[in-house]
């Protein structure tokens, strides 16, 4: 008797995840997503404390005030995720594991589900 291959593999997750990436892109424009993504990305510490509430809000702002050094941590933090998720995907395919796998997707997942749902709140590109 033959065993049946798996279906769920590393391989088979992170291709899963490039698609996606892929469609979303295609959806989305690539044009527009990297006007979009790029623009967001650059005002993102003004974005964060429009979603905090009071205290941490005025809190924030003091520290990008007086610590403007505090904003590249801010714009550091999607790079390093997705510094962190194709490093995973990586290691996933190196060693052939499942979990590692989901955790890169998990973490793109995050990224770009993260960026789709605040990016109204940054630069939108209008074109004519």
């Amino acid at each position: 008797m033959k065993s049946s291959p798996e279906m769920w593999t590393a391989k088979s997750v992170i291709m899963i995840t490039g698609s996606l990436l892929a469609l979303y892109l295609i959806w989305v424009g690539p044009e527009r997503f990297y006007i979009e993504s790029f623009g967001t990305w650059i005002i993102s510490p003004v974005i964060y404390p429009r979603l905090l509430p009071s205290p941490w809000k005025a809190m924030l702002i003091k520290v990008l005030v007086y610590a403007p050094w505090t904003s590249l941590i801010l714009q550091a933090i999607p790079l390093l995720l997705l510094l962190g998720a194709a490093t995973a995907a990586v290691v996933s395919i190196l060693k052939d594991s499942l979990a590692i796998a989901c955790l890169a997707m998990g973490l793109t997942l995050l990224i770009f589900g993260v960026y789709h749902f605040l990016q109204p709140l940054g630069i939108t590109l209008v074109t004519f």
